[in-house]
């Protein structure tokens, strides 16, 4: 009766294990769906279609329910997730950072005369 218990214990961990990970996946799916939606104009369309066919193949993956594909994908669409996002930020930030610059340089040098620095996030 004991081990029937722990038979039964070890089959619930893995049952847990595995909707931890089909969780997971469905979080980085709808994560990379919503970015390509947020960042469409800002990323190219080989990155755009990257991510695509990862989501693609998560998905199907998750369908399968076969949970070393899902963890193997869903940790690929996780890494190309991050780099796009991390790229386009980066960029973003390169840009403030240039917009500033040249907001300082417009400045005149009679301290009381700031001018706003205007400018739209392309």
């Amino acid at each position: 009766y004991m081990r029937e218990a722990e038979a039964n214990k070890a089959e619930d961990e893995k049952r847990k294990a595995e909707a931890e990970v089909k969780n997971e996946a469905d979080q980085i799916v709808f994560q990379a769906e919503r970015s390509i939606e947020d960042l469409k104009d800002k990323i190219s369309d080989s990155e755009k279609s990257e991510l695509e066919d990862l989501i693609k193949e998560t998905k199907e993956a998750i369908e399968k329910n076969n949970t070393e594909d899902i963890k193997t994908k869903k940790d690929a669409l996780q890494e190309k997730l991050i780099a796009i996002s991390s790229k386009v930020y980066e960029e973003a930030a390169k840009n403030a950072q240039s917009a500033n610059e040249s907001a300082e340089g417009s400045q005149s040098d009679n301290g009381d005369n700031v001018k706003e620095a205007n400018y739209e996030e392309k």
